[in-house]
């Protein structure tokens, strides 16, 4: 009986050698079977990290994909798709091509190839270039693969040449898999080329008692783009981009409805009078590009109080500008012409206000036809915050 059991025990550890072999040789091998199914489909793999450009100028974009289906393929898709001011500069006849509503640049394609991709290979293909706009101030390419598709509705077709793959025989440094929760890849585009924001000197002329027009200007001078997100808030809509000093001796009469004042320290003034205002941006989303000569206009109407010539000052809010190639305008002085006060040159003509006087570039912009409001405005009350609406 001891020997019987002797034996039992020789059985028993021999397997347990056995098992604890086949799982380390598992663990060292791997499991093609679990990793096959975790690869079983088709994927983009093949895109440039990272492209720096200027506007207005092109690059390649190279592509690739990978057959991890476990079978042959005569048939697949392909999609791309630019950001807003990034355009296709090529077309291919087996592609479908869509329009952004916005900038009617050509940014989205889906491509319908055909021929013979076996299982486990992978193929490059050349998509051509891609073009930067002059407004654009950079964003993103994604690519994406698959074997089953729908032609988008509405979509043109392409009249070049035909989009064709061949197989991949070597190494490629720009093969980057997806991530498996997203299952595209992307390429960042950034643009090099500075930008300059500028806000404009305002001189302000009359006599006492006079209510005198002001306009201030938040401007992109370019020569590219700006992304028009001025905060860190994801669901802000009120990113402040100016700070208004009033001169001693003004009131504000008159402010937009997207200012709001305020006097020694931080609290808020709905009614005009206030010493400081602080103004923000209105825009639709953030996907929106400042592009050069688009501006931000704020109005106001102040009253001579008393002949006082002190300045007030108009600066960008410091949650913007950087990056800004010039900083010195930056900042301006909001000058003061009283007539009467001592010491000062008077107004001419028999003392008649005039309105206005606007820094050379934006009166320009202004003369050649008004210029074009950057955002849409929205009434006061749709400054209320999200959770009080």
């Amino acid at each position: 009986m001891p020997r019987r059991e002797s034996h039992t025990r020789g059985q028993r550890s021999g397997r347990t050698a056995l098992l604890a072999l086949v799982a380390g040789l598992l663990m060292v091998l791997g499991t093609p079977h679990l990793a096959a199914a975790e690869e079983d489909k088709l994927r983009f793999d093949r895109a440039v990290e990272k492209v720096t450009a200027a506007p207005g100028a092109s690059f390649d974009l190279p592509g690739g994909f990978t057959n991890g289906t476990g079978r042959t393929l005569d048939t697949l898709y392909l999609r791309v798709h630019l950001d807003r001011y990034l355009s296709f500069a090529d077309e291919f006849g087996n592609c479908w091509y869509q329009e952004d509503a916005e900038t009617l640049l050509v940014n989205s394609m889906i491509c319908r190839l055909e021929g013979t991709v076996r299982p486990g290979r992978s193929y490059d293909l050349d998509l051509g270039e891609a073009k930067v706009d002059n407004a654009s101030g950079g964003g993103h390419i994604s690519y994406g693969a698959g074997t089953d598709d729908e032609l988008p509705k509405g979509a043109r077709r392409g009249t070049g040449r035909t989009l064709a793959f061949t197989e991949r025989g070597h190494p490629d440094r720009h093969v980057r898999p997806a991530p498996a929760a997203y299952d595209v890849v992307s390429t960042r585009v950034e643009v090099d080329t500075p930008i300059d924001l500028s806000v404009n000197e305002v001189t302000l002329r009359g006599k006492r008692g006079d209510a005198v027009k002001a306009d201030f200007f938040f401007f992109n001078n370019g020569p590219a783009g700006e992304w028009a997100v001025f905060d860190d808030e994801e669901d802000n809509e009120t990113a402040v981009v100016v700070k208004l000093t009033v001169p001693p001796g003004l009131t504000a009469v008159e402010a937009p409805d997207f200012c709001r004042g305020e006097e020694r320290g931080h609290t808020d003034k709905g009614a005009p009078g206030a010493s400081h205002y602080y103004c923000w941006q209105h825009r639709l989303d953030k996907s929106r590009t400042m592009s050069p000569g688009q501006f931000e206009n704020f109005p106001f109407v102040f009253r001579i109080d008393r002949a006082d010539n002190r300045p007030g000052r108009i600066r960008m809010a410091g949650s913007i500008g950087h990056g800004d190639s010039d900083l010195s305008n930056n900042s301006a002085a909001i000058k003061v012409d009283i007539a009467g006060a001592p010491g000062t040159p008077s107004v001419s003509g028999g003392g008649a206000p005039l309105p206005y006087v606007l820094a050379g570039g934006v009166a320009a912009g202004l003369a050649l036809g008004g210029g074009i409001l950057w955002l849409r405005r929205r009434s006061a009350a749709a400054r209320t915050p999200r959770e009080s609406r």
